[in-house]
């Protein structure tokens, strides 16, 4: 039997999960297949969030990475995605309706600064786990280093998973 909601331990208040997702997630709908998710779980992740059992988010800030990865991928293979292509995909996944945009705010902003400044390089994971800490989402990544970056350095904030362990939780 699959749970439907979880208790947050602070209130004690049956609440669904929400999720932001790493940039990771999104590069298949682009052709781009990342080692460690499986179509499989992509497929689940999107069934769960149709059943309601867990919200899924996406920042467009997400797109600028996801723009670079292809145009890097474009130059290695003989293919690339035309313009108009990249539009058509991009829709997809901001019409898709188990997915949610969702954006930095200010607070945001200033605690992946504060995350640049203790030595963490890359700006995008900065700004998407400071989004989910700011507004109380799960950060959902496979970045082993940007979780052990923030554990090092106390970071308070977002409860980071990646999604087998999401998928666990959920389908427990």
């Amino acid at each position: 039997m699959r749970r439907r909601v979880r208790v947050s331990r602070s209130t004690g208040v049956n609440s669904v999960v929400s999720a932001l997702l790493d940039s990771t997630y999104l590069l298949p709908v682009f052709g781009i297949a990342v080692e460690g998710v499986s179509d499989e779980a992509l497929l689940r992740l999107r069934r769960l969030a149709i059943e309601k059992l867990v919200r899924l988010y996406y920042s467009p800030i997400s797109f600028m990475e996801i723009l670079a990865k292809i145009a890097r991928e474009a130059v290695k293979r003989e293919t690339r995605l035309e313009p108009a292509e990249v539009t058509d995909l991009i829709k997809i996944i901001e019409e898709a309706d188990y997915l949610k945009p969702t954006y930095p705010n200010a607070q945001a902003y200033a605690l992946a600064y504060k995350m640049r400044l203790l030595g963490h390089k890359d700006m995008i994971d900065n700004i998407l786990y400071a989004t989910a800490s700011i507004k109380g989402l799960t950060f959902v990544t496979m970045d082993q280093s940007l979780k052990n970056f923030i554990q090092r350095h106390r970071i308070k904030g977002a409860h980071i998973l990646t999604h087998h362990e999401l998928l666990r939780e959920l389908e427990a």
